[in-house]
């Protein structure tokens, strides 16, 4: 972009070309009033108060439409302006009812700040006083036509951030109202709940029912930190006051996103269990307290047992994916170096060894898109996916490439839900067959000449050979949508495969499907600028990715014989995920069950020791997203009363048992990122990897 020369106010100031008068002025601390305008949304000039003076000019314009053009001669403020600007905000206060003293935004207002800016201290005109609803319906949310001031702030956020698109205006002039869909009540409506409307709204139109009236008139104290939700780890913004958080609030990461999904913003801070309070036993049916050094010595008698001390791989270790590597490493440690026994696992509902040998990782990161690449895909392929209840950050990102660019969506899933209206192409599969359908969609792109590949030549011609109805028959798909897909994407220039939980491993499903869906990208050499493979595999925890990295577990509770096991240590922190029936049986018949929770869990039932931890607020550490971003957390407030640290229990634990001079490394396993900075990615292995060959011959054999 070339430079261009103007004035404001009198002094000789540079821009860029393309950029708008407003944006020229903040550039150079030269302050100009809003309303409507908001960072990262589109310019519509709806306010009126950014107006300034132009040379040349017959009247006054908008400094946040207006392009910079060299040679401009910019005036901010001048009498005439300012009594523009004074009449303007006095016309919005009369128009609703703005009653300050009784609205949750007040002394947070960006309305009652411009009153103070224009020096408003009386209206020169009527109240209007209408009478307009106020529309409660949604469980978090309210919406208060009262407030509103028509900036449309909500209304582009939910369409440029979100995709969604719920929220629009009806009538026209001082009759305008904010609507969902045609006209619902919110609550009826398609809003997915992110909470994004009430964090740009400027005025208490919109709010957050639990928080309302949080802040008043005291200064915003916002503390960073990471969400633990799922495996986007996107950096939130938390107030915090008296053990109590209060707003949340995107921190712009990461890779700049911009929103949160209902889970981050509402579902942390709305814990439906109690506390645990303090170290208890189970005597009977009934939780008895005892003191930490009685269980450490009752633990340590358990492990030395002369069946661990003959098979130490009767210990094992279920942890949560949603704690920081500090605490997995700790959890992983003793098991690999106290006890000797490589039976941990992440509790996270997937395969993690399936999805590690399907995609290659050898104890190193895979290089995959980032969230970057979401915003510039052209073509979305969904395996096994349900974004919006699992990833709902991605979900907006999708919705995005759907509405704006017409990306084009095909879905394989066993059920034809979410943007139903928005699907290209829905393939109806059954689970476990993914990796037929994929394989497929290869034979396809091959025939259609989008592929290049080495593969042995029997193979080769016995895939050739395979006939539409042979393809339906191994996959139970027609044929023709199979077809169709692959052409889809072989005609995509950037189209991006997201892979979910349902061809993860999830509930013992097969992992195949990971190594068909990267086949079919390195056959098409779909890769990014940076060199990565165009595929994202969806980490369900905030840490899933970043403990693949600590090396090889042999445990996978889905397969797991509860007689090949006399102690488990269960470490879920606050994690609210449900467990299957099926696993809490298999806990119920292991001898002696140890659970580090923060909050009563239904894994309760199992256990015989419960030891009360840290809230996800209460924890700073290390996290690793699903696209290898490395990145630090803060703890909101200190941890409550009784806390136990699991590394300081884990420590304990391993001196109460081999003895006082005993000495290991709890923060081995975080060599891979311990040394990375905020924010940098975790190294790549090698990006010229062969195909693999299993998942078309498993095609080829079926037929």
């Amino acid at each position: 972009m070339s430079r261009i020369r103007m004035t404001i106010n009198g002094k000789a100031v540079s821009a860029f070309e393309g950029q708008t008068v407003l944006e020229v002025c903040r550039q150079n601390d030269i302050f100009v009033p809003t309303l409507c305008h908001l960072d990262g949304l589109t310019d519509i000039g709806a306010c009126r108060l950014c107006i300034v003076e132009i040379e040349g000019q017959r009247r006054p314009v908008p400094a946040c439409t207006t392009p910079a053009e060299d040679g401009q001669a910019v005036l901010t403020s001048t009498p005439a302006l300012e009594d523009l600007r004074r009449q303007t905000v006095e016309l919005i206060f009369g128009e609703r009812n703005h009653i300050c003293p009784f609205c949750p935004r007040s002394g947070n207002c960006e309305l009652q700040n411009a009153g103070y800016e224009c020096n408003v201290d009386h209206l020169r005109y009527n109240y209007l006083f209408p009478t307009l609803p106020v529309d409660n319906s949604h469980p978090r949310i309210a919406l208060d036509h009262n407030r509103c001031v028509l900036c449309a702030r909500c209304i582009r956020a939910c369409d440029e951030w979100i995709g969604a698109h719920v929220l629009d205006f009806d009538n026209r002039g001082s009759k305008s109202l904010l609507v969902a869909d045609n006209g619902i009540p919110l609550g009826q409506s398609s809003c997915v709940s992110c909470g994004t409307c009430v964090s740009v709204c400027p005025t208490g139109a919109l709010f957050e029912k639990r928080s309302a009236h949080w802040q008043g008139r005291l200064p915003k104290e916002l503390t960073e930190t990471i969400c633990p939700g799922c495996g986007v780890g996107c950096r939130i913004n938390a107030s915090v006051r008296h053990r109590q958080i209060g707003e949340m609030s995107p921190a712009g990461g990461p890779s700049g996103n911009k929103v949160l999904c209902a889970r981050g913003r509402f579902g942390l801070v709305n814990p439906t269990a109690p506390r645990v309070t303090a170290v208890k036993v189970k005597r009977g049916n009934q939780w008895v307290e005892r003191p930490l050094k009685d269980v450490l010595a009752e633990c340590a008698r358990r492990l030395s047992s002369a069946p661990i001390q003959a098979s130490p791989e009767r210990v094992i270790a279920l942890i949560s994916p949603r704690l920081p590597l500090e605490t997995i490493s700790a959890c992983q440690g003793f098991m690999t170096q106290v006890v000797n026994s490589p039976r941990w696992s992440i509790v996270d509902r997937t395969d993690a060894t399936g999805i590690k040998r399907n995609l290659g990782m050898n104890g190193k990161a895979v290089p995959l898109a980032g969230l970057r690449e979401l915003d510039e895909a052209d073509m979305f392929l969904l395996v096994g996916c349900n974004l919006e209840r699992t990833h709902g950050v991605i979900a907006s990102y999708v919705r995005r490439g759907v509405l704006h660019r017409r990306a084009k969506l095909v879905k394989l899933n066993p059920k034809h839900a979410w943007l139903t209206e928005w699907t290209d192409l829905p393939i109806l599969v059954d689970r476990n067959r993914d990796d037929k359908v994929l394989t497929a969609m290869l034979k396809y792109l091959i025939e259609d000449g989008k592929a290049r590949l080495d593969m042995p030549e029997e193979l080769a011609q016995r895939l050739s050979k395979m006939t539409d109805d042979d393809v339906t028959a191994a996959t139970g798909v027609p044929a023709a949508q199979i077809r169709e897909a692959a052409r889809l994407y072989g005609q995509a220039q950037k189209p991006i495969v997201l892979c979910g939980t349902g061809v993860a491993g999830i509930y013992g499903q097969s992992t195949r499907g990971i190594a068909a869906a990267m086949n079919l990208v390195k056959a098409a050499r779909q890769k990014t600028s940076a060199g990565r493979w165009r595929l994202m595999e969806l980490a369900a925890g905030a840490n899933t990715y970043g403990a693949r990295l600590m090396g090889d577990s042999e445990l996978n509770i889905d397969h797991l014989d509860p007689h090949s096991a006399d102690v488990a240590f269960v470490v879920i922190g606050d994690d609210d995920w449900a467990w299957g029936r099926e696993w809490i049986e298999k806990l119920r018949t292991i001898s002696f069950v140890v659970v580090l929770t923060a909050r009563n869990h239904e894994v309760l039932e199992s256990a015989h020791v419960v030891i009360p931890t840290a809230s996800w607020a209460e924890r700073q550490g290390t996290y690793v997203n699903l696209e290898g971003r490395v990145q630090k957390g803060c703890r909101l407030m200190e941890p409550a009363p009784g806390c136990i640290d699991e590394v300081a229990f884990f420590e304990q634990l391993a001196r109460a048992w081999r003895g006082p001079e005993f000495t290991w490394s709890p923060t081995a396993g975080l060599e891979p990122v311990r040394q990375l900075a905020d924010g940098h990615m975790v190294p790549c292995q090698s990006r010229e990897e062969p195909i693999d060959l299993a998942a078309i011959e498993a095609l080829v054999a079926e037929v």
